[in-house]
């Protein structure tokens, strides 16, 4: 008996030590399979004149063209470097800020452009805005205030994916008649990887929507890679030929992280939890958001470097992030969403325009062979299939 609590006990000493080495802790987190190689077996990276091992790493801020602020934000941070991506809001009431983005566009041409589907406005009275299609044609997309829903759980129960097909369709148009090169499709506040409770349509319908328009302009569109429940999806994806990236991942809110992640229950619960994510993905969750922009770039940056090399894999990985700046001459201040507490987006968008303008983050990227790139160059490859 003594011998067997002796083992026991150094088990339990060399465990937070073995497992994390074994990779046995990897097969706890879902991962979407690799995207498919070509009629020549070459994977993306090769495609595109790299190694088979290479990890290609697409930054892309998202919310662009919502809000004159965080226009700012994608055109003084893509001037760093770093990110090379942006995802554009399409809404009823931004013609200036989509015909401002055009123009940069046709600037940029080294910089990709795609559209952040929209279903939902986090701002409200605050900073209204409404679907591209009127109420008349997609009444299921309007709230009682005749604004685009406010939360997620809202499209969930009362989007009709016919709808949003339609809608996600017009969005697109609109971007292209003001001039923007649409590169790819990602999703604003992840609604189109949620389960659709609309009555009688699929649990699916709001993704297969998103991949109908993907499939409609022929351009790449993101997945969440990290979601079991969208494998089928992925797979639709793949066999039409859609390229999509083999990780997904990003972070906004850093204390809302927690409750993504299971930081609520038990003392062990949240032990177990945190020891998973830290020797998973290499970092710490942290249990506070910052107050201070400074303070919270210091928290962001350091998780943010472990995470673009333990989360990212070799082939291609999207990072969100979200960029913003308020420029005196304007006055416009970055406005607050009605889904986190006061003074928290502001935080976010500052401290995410930091970390990805910094010397520090290219260093780190440079160190780690991480290769960044946007979705113009997957468009080519995949419209020439």
């Amino acid at each position: 008996m003594k011998k067997f609590f002796l083992a026991l006990c150094a088990l339990l000493i060399l465990t937070p030590f073995v497992l994390p080495a074994s990779g046995l802790l990897d097969n706890l987190v879902y991962r979407m399979a690799p995207a498919p190689v070509d009629a020549s077996g070459r994977n993306l990276a090769q495609q595109l004149g790299y190694p088979k091992d290479a990890k290609l790493l697409v930054v892309n801020s998202d919310d662009t063209g919502a809000n004159p602020t965080f226009t700012h934000g994608i055109i003084d941070v893509m001037a760093k470097g770093l990110v090379k991506s942006t995802s554009v809001i399409v809404h009823d009431r931004n013609d200036a800020e989509l015909a401002r983005i055009a123009q940069i566009a046709k600037q940029h041409p080294e910089y990709g452009f795609g559209i952040h589907l929209m279903l939902t406005n986090e701002y409200q009275s605050g900073y209204p805005w409404a679907p591209v299609l009127p109420k008349t044609t997609v009444p299921s997309l309007y709230n009682e205030k005749g604004l685009a829903w406010e939360k997620i759980s809202e499209v969930e129960t009362n989007v009709n994916p016919d709808h949003a097909a339609l809608e996600f369709i017009a969005q697109i148009q609109k971007a292209l008649d003001a001039g923007i090169n649409v590169t790819h499709l990602d999703s604003h506040m992840g609604t189109i990887y949620r389960q659709s409770e609309f009555p009688n349509a699929k649990s699916d319908g709001l993704i297969m929507a998103a991949i109908a328009a993907a499939k409609h302009f022929n351009i790449p569109m993101t997945i969440n890679t990290f979601d079991e429940k969208l494998e089928k999806n992925m797979r639709h994806m793949d066999e039409h030929g859609i390229i999509r990236p083999d990780t997904f991942f990003g972070f906004y809110e850093l204390e809302e992280m927690n409750s993504h992640l299971s930081y609520q229950g038990s003392a062990i619960q949240k032990f177990i939890t945190a020891w998973v994510v830290k020797n998973t993905f290499g970092f710490v969750l942290p249990y506070v958001n910052q107050k201070l922009v400074l303070d919270d770039v210091k928290v962001r940056m350091e998780m943010y470097k472990q995470a673009v090399v333990k989360v990212a894999k070799p082939g291609l990985n999207h990072f969100f992030m979200h960029a913003a700046a308020e420029h005196e001459q304007d006055g416009i201040k970055i406005p607050e969403g009605k889904n986190h507490a006061a003074g928290t987006d502001k935080v976010v968008r500052l401290g995410d325009s930091h970390v990805w303008s910094s010397h520090e983050m290219k260093q780190h990227l440079l160190d780690n062979d991480i290769i960044l790139i946007n979705y113009s160059q997957l468009k080519a490859i995949q419209q020439n299939r």
